[in-house]
């Protein structure tokens, strides 16, 4: 337990610097960008986020899910080998998207430079799949010096390039770029120099490892993160679509005041489960990396945690939200502080919807949450088509809020579904 509570201690500095680097970027961009400029900023990051969701989260899950198998069985050196293949695989990817834009004139709609965009999303995402394996390794003290360092560095960086240069969304992008490319480097200098690449005060009952070579784990790594990368298309206007429509019909200083509600909102709900899940989710893969045992009571516990948590965050930020604006940007972003209960309520049901996945996790099976993520898109692409155009930003809020409804709903019916197969399943091998 003393061991736990150490790691405890360290998943809650990382998280706290994460949340804290956050706001401190916020403010820093909305103070110097202003609405307008805010806007544009905010619709690149969310083309960015998209190539995140579809992509390297796939990959960040994979790193997670086989880390523990791969020390078990001997094949940490396959396991680098085949998270390397992946994140090339998707740089490729990205690489390819660059080509089109620029071919097809997509370019010219997107706000920044389609050079600059793929490349922030090729290191961002670098530095996600090496944090994620940090997590599943339990290298908490490592994560949690990494995401100091960025609280620290991108918010210095926007004001540095704001001082010297022309303030746009351009140049403040550029912060962005040269904080994740510097942590990026420090991550493999710590592993350079430290020489360690696997679990560490974890005892794992080793793995026959000819029941698996090489090749297969490449193989199972890529089919375990095709779903995600399937639920990231899906999923992905749901996720990170609300700042590309209202940029559809509405202007680019509204933009940015939705988009400063939407981070504020989200930020803490964020933050919260961020924190169960980097602690429980690296416990639940090691001490049972094939997903047999059973782990009902801790999942409950999990869960009731969960909820409990973004129940009271999403009160709390919509009876401070005027408070929060002015605290996190400036004046100039007031005026429609009313819609954070909806964008509070909305972060909050999607982040519960995004802990119940964990069940389809632990038994490979994510596929069965494809239909909720499609049911999250589909239902904000349409009500944002009949709302936008008609209440605008606010059309947006409802939109938003209605959405994520949709996304639990679809998410515990999934839940339902997997419970009564498997019980079905156990079935009829009892009667064969």
């Amino acid at each position: 337990m003393k061991g736990y509570a150490r790691e405890i201690v360290w998943v809650g500095i990382a998280q706290a610097a994460t949340f804290g680097g956050g706001l401190a970027t916020v403010k820093a961009a909305a103070v110097v960008l202003g609405p307008t400029e805010y806007g544009k900023l905010s619709v690149a990051l969310a083309i960015v986020g998209i190539a995140q969701v579809c992509l390297y989260g796939a990959i960040s899950q994979t790193a997670t899910r086989f880390l523990a198998f791969a020390s078990a069985s001997g094949l940490l050196n396959d396991y680098k080998i085949s998270l390397g293949m992946l994140a090339l695989l998707a740089a490729a990817v990205i690489g390819l998207f660059l080509v089109m834009a620029s071919v097809s004139g997509l370019s010219a709609w997107i706000p920044l430079s389609a050079a600059i965009l793929c490349a922030y999303t090729i290191i961002n995402g670098t530095q996600a799949i090496l944090i994620a394996v940090c997590n599943a390794a339990r290298k908490r003290q490592l994560v949690a010096v990494v995401q100091m360092a960025e609280a620290i560095i991108r918010p210095f960086l926007i004001f540095a390039i704001a001082y010297l240069a022309i303030r746009t969304a351009e140049n403040v992008f550029l912060a962005y770029l040269l904080s994740t490319a510097l942590l990026v480097a420090a991550i493999v200098v710590a592993w350079t120099s430290k020489n360690k690449f696997s679990l560490e005060a974890v005892s794992l009952e080793r793995q026959n490892a000819d029941s698996i070579r090489g090749g297969r784990l490449t193989w199972n790594m890529m089919m375990f993160s095709a779903p995600f990368v399937v639920f990231g298309v899906l999923g992905a206007l749901g996720s990170h679509g609300e700042r590309l429509l209202l940029a559809k019909w509405a202007t680019w200083a509204e933009v940015g005041s939705y988009a400063l509600m939407a981070q504020l909102a989200m930020a803490p709900n964020v933050l919260f489960t961020s924190i169960v899940n980097q602690f429980y989710f690296p416990l639940v893969f090691q001490f049972d990396p094939s997903g047999t045992r059973k782990v009902g009571r801790s999942f409950r516990l999990y869960l009731l945690t969960s909820i409990l948590g973004v129940v009271g965050i999403t009160i709390a930020v919509a009876f401070a939200g005027p408070s929060l604006i002015q605290l996190f940007s400036t004046t100039a972003f007031l005026g429609q502080e009313h819609l954070l209960w909806f964008l509070g309520l909305s972060a909050g049901l999607f982040c519960i919807g995004q802990q119940l996945v964990l069940p389809g996790l632990r038994l490979n099976r994510p596929a069965i949450y494809m239909p909720a993520k499609l049911a999250h898109s589909l239902v904000l692409l349409g009500l944002s088509a009949v709302l936008v155009p008609k209440w605008g930003i606010n059309g947006m809020g409802l939109a938003s809020l209605l959405s994520s409804t949709a996304y639990l709903s679809a998410t515990i019916l999934a839940n339902v579904w997997l419970k009564r197969s498997l019980k079905f399943g156990k079935l009829g091998e009892v009667q064969s």
